[in-house]
């Protein structure tokens, strides 16, 4: 018979061994959730690489092309661009709600959901100038299918309709540092 402390030691080396687990799996998650089966190409960077002036606010502001691999049973695609850096809450640059296609460019600058900067569309990376390097994320979902929303919905009514229609997402991640003026 298993005594009160026996049994306490067996359920504590179960437990760390359960957390250790979890943590595994939830970094075995992350690293798929960031290079899954969507294969976003961001043309002209690597991951992780800073972006060009063109791109952002101190250029031309177009957006870079951004195309992912079509994912089987999707009805449609939301592409969020978005600094987690920034000084007050994460800050949305593009939205893309219900795209059919795989490949997003130039020619949709105008197109989506209203950005943080208060206009429809693309808007790039603007930092401030101070403020050092920002990370900027293009995040893919694929949806079962298109959600409701109107046509000033932000990020957050956005992502309030993704659950349960969500295949894949996967991000990809870039970064870009203002020059001193």
């Amino acid at each position: 018979m298993m005594g009160w402390r026996c049994w306490f030691q067996s359920l504590r080396e179960n437990f760390v061994f359960l957390s250790g687990m979890r943590w595994l799996w939830a970094w075995v998650g992350v690293g798929l959730w960031a290079q899954g089966v969507l294969g976003i190409v961001v043309e002209g960077y690597e991951r992780g690489q800073r972006m060009r002036v063109e791109h952002t606010c101190d250029g031309a502001d177009l957006p870079p092309v951004v195309s992912w691999k079509a994912v089987a049973g999707a009805k449609a695609y939301v592409v969020w661009f978005y600094d987690p850096d920034a000084p007050v809450d994460t800050f949305t640059h593009w939205l893309v709600v219900n795209h059919s296609g795989t490949q997003l460019g130039p020619a949709q600058r105008q197109v989506g959901q209203p950005n943080d900067f208060g206009r429809v569309g693309y808007g790039g990376p603007c930092p401030p100038a101070k403020h050092g390097a920002h990370r900027y994320v293009f995040r893919v979902y694929a949806l079962s299918q298109p959600i409701k929303v109107g046509p000033t919905a932000g990020w957050k009514e956005v992502q309030a309709q993704l659950s349960g229609k969500v295949l894949a997402v996967e991000e990809y991640e870039l970064s870009y540092q203002r020059q001193r003026r």
